[in-house]
């Protein structure tokens, strides 16, 4: 009886660690293989293995368009991710991370040492932690306008009719100058966060959202920050501004290695 052929494997990359890190004893992304880590040119590269056609060619352009299959392979690739922070430091790699064996990895593993090693020095002790803000620009305008009236800057007219002109050329100067309001915002937002912080950077913007950054805490931070953005979220309330914190991520916006 002539057996079949068994499936080639890949290895699948989580990310590179520290030499001293130990992989955690849990299955990989395929709920299969273990995760195990290979140590080569000061790096510890967390891997596991996987079947070469589940992320290539056809079947694997299906896959990944595939939410049924793509889901549990994503979460358990973050909690590989996950698993790995309790230790310490980890530069996470992006989920579909493949070599075609031991001997390409090592090659990448010595060309990017230097690279990886540095910020694994860079996010150690950190970790990284994602701000969000929308805007309701209606609000910020009556916020603004009422601003005005109760400060002096704006005077309006007793006639109910030159009043009311008045009052919608002021609203329309407003929400012309909205957008300067909103990045003198922004930068006084950042020049008071900014101390508590080792790194940050600005992520791409979706949806209706002012700004999405992210920062590199210190865990020491971490606490002091979630408090100073709770101050700054009922000091700019007023002005329909909503923020959304999350964290504890990967620092992903930090692991990310020139050509």
């Amino acid at each position: 009886m002539i057996s079949e052929a068994q499936p080639a494997l890949a290895i699948y990359l989580y990310g590179f660690a520290l030499p001293d890190l130990v992989a955690p004893s849990i299955l990989g992304i395929d709920d299969e293989h273990l995760v195990s880590a290979h140590k080569y040119a000061s790096l510890n590269a967390v891997i596991s293995s996987v079947v070469l056609d589940d992320f290539t060619g056809e079947v694997g352009e299906n896959n990944v368009q595939n939410i049924a299959w793509l889901t549990p392979r994503a979460c358990r690739h973050a909690l590989v991710i996950d698993k790995l922070m309790e230790q310490g430091a980890v530069y996470p790699l992006p989920f579909g991370t493949l070599f075609s064996n031991l001997s390409a990895l090592e090659q990448e593993m010595k060309c990017r040492s230097t690279q990886v090693l540095a910020v694994l020095q860079h996010i150690a002790g950190c970790q990284e932690w994602s701000l969000e803000a929308t805007l309701d620009r209606k609000q910020a305008v009556d916020a603004l306008f009422s601003e005005g009236l109760q400060s002096g800057r704006f005077c309006l007219p007793d006639g109910a009719g030159r009043r009311h002109l008045e009052e919608q050329k002021l609203r329309r100067t407003l929400t012309t100058d909205l957008n300067r309001w909103l990045a003198e915002c922004l930068t006084s937002l950042q020049n008071e966060l900014s101390p508590l912080m080792r790194d940050f950077c600005s992520r791409r913007l979706s949806d209706d959202k002012v700004l999405h950054w992210a920062y590199l805490l210190p865990v020491e931070k971490v606490a002091v920050f979630q408090q100073q953005v709770r101050a700054i979220s009922r000091h700019y309330e007023a002005y329909g501004f909503n923020f959304r914190v999350t964290g504890p991520w990967a620092a992903y916006s930090f692991s990310r290695l020139t050509e």
